[in-house]
């Protein structure tokens, strides 16, 4: 969900470590294009619903081969798939936090971007990012802010801030996202921490807070971005915790859908493609990279996702919505403060259990 988001010019520098998650469910499958009688078949593991099928089809006829795309709707089912053994993928679509984890895991291998053209178009922001020095295994692929999205045919909300959702009052009819570090980054970031605390008292204060948010009337539960933008659109629901670019698929159906990002901040993440170590077809791999790095192709999956692009290139092909909503265009002085904040790989350790158990204690209530 996807998922990702800002005006380029002003992130050259900063975007360097983000994430895109969704809804922890089962892994779907989807087969873009029919069956053909011969030739390779390049297999890809990404989130659903997150490429243009025009792209696909468009790579199938020129380079003559079968894209096979099987669909997931967390980095965590991604993960445990690739881990147990599942089938043998060629590219994967992980959110930056959970590259290293796949590199503990040795499920990667070099990309070697030498042999993929198209790299020269990465903005400079995307480049030797803090967990791919060099980008020796990734690739940018699409990024997105966090923020609160509703139906303004039904809903005004009378503040632009966390408070509608952690504050006491029950009014609202609300759901969070089906994400751990999303929904206790947001928590922490109206408590006035960081989205990635490994402080054990700012997660304790964070877990009081959310006891008290998911036993809300109001509260609907947590639901994936597609599924939160579905439920604003059927009026089922007041404000709904989501990802930028998921809201704006929505709002192309129906203007009355808005989405703003909190006053006290929120978080922006950002997906890759890897190589999988146990990649069939390597070069098919890397010409699929090379083609979706290129400008138009990049902007049409763009505007297909409605979500950033962190593609230099692409720009003068985007659609205006994502070259000029407020949504992609945060003041410099937020992305520098951490006002707006990336979702970092936690250290290994304590923290990474405080967090599974207030994400298991709070899915269990």
């Amino acid at each position: 969900m996807k998922g990702s988001r800002f005006l380029l010019a002003l992130l050259p520098s900063l975007l360097l470590a983000c994430q895109r998650q969704v809804d922890h469910t089962a892994v779907k499958t989807q087969i873009v294009q029919p069956a053909r009688p011969s030739g390779k078949v390049l297999r890809i593991f990404m989130w659903s619903d997150y490429i243009d099928p025009q792209v696909v089809k468009e790579f199938e006829k020129r380079n003559g081969v079968r894209v096979v795309i099987d669909t997931y709707e967390s980095n965590e089912a991604m993960l445990a798939k690739l881990q147990g053994g599942g089938s043998d993928y060629d590219l994967a679509n992980p959110s930056n936090y959970f590259v290293q984890a796949m590199l503990r895991s040795k499920l990667l291998q070099p990309l070697q971007t030498g042999l993929i053209p198209n790299f020269k178009n990465v903005a400079a922001g995307f480049l030797n990012p803090g967990y791919d020095p060099g980008n020796v295994y990734t690739v940018p692929y699409q990024y997105a802010a966090t923020g609160l999205a509703y139906n303004a045919s039904r809903y005004t909300p009378p503040t632009r801030s966390w408070s509608l959702v952690f504050g006491p009052s029950d009014t609202v009819k609300f759901v969070l996202l089906d994400d751990p570090r999303e929904v206790i980054g947001a928590a922490l970031k109206y408590l006035g921490f960081s989205v990635n605390s490994a402080s054990v008292p700012q997660l304790r204060a964070a877990r009081d807070l959310l006891r008290k948010v998911v036993v809300k009337r109001g509260f609907l539960g947590f639901d994936g971005g597609p599924g939160t933008r579905n439920r604003l659109l059927a009026g089922d629901i007041d404000l709904g915790q989501i990802y930028v670019g998921d809201l704006l698929q929505g709002a192309a159906e129906n203007k009355a859908l808005k989405v703003f990002l909190p006053k006290e901040g929120t978080t922006i993440s950002t997906d890759t493609l890897v190589l999988l170590a146990g990649a069939a077809n390597p070069v098919l791999a890397r010409k699929f990279i090379d083609t979706v790095l290129a400008p138009k192709v990049s902007a049409a999956i763009s505007n297909y996702t409605s979500y950033g692009n962190p593609n230099a290139a692409s720009r003068p092909y985007l659609a205006p919505l994502l070259r000029d909503n407020p949504a992609f265009n945060l003041p410099q002085a937020d992305l520098k403060s951490g006002k707006v904040e990336f979702i970092e790989e936690l250290p290994t350790g304590k923290p990474p259990r405080l967090y599974d158990r207030i994400w298991s204690e709070l899915k269990s209530r």
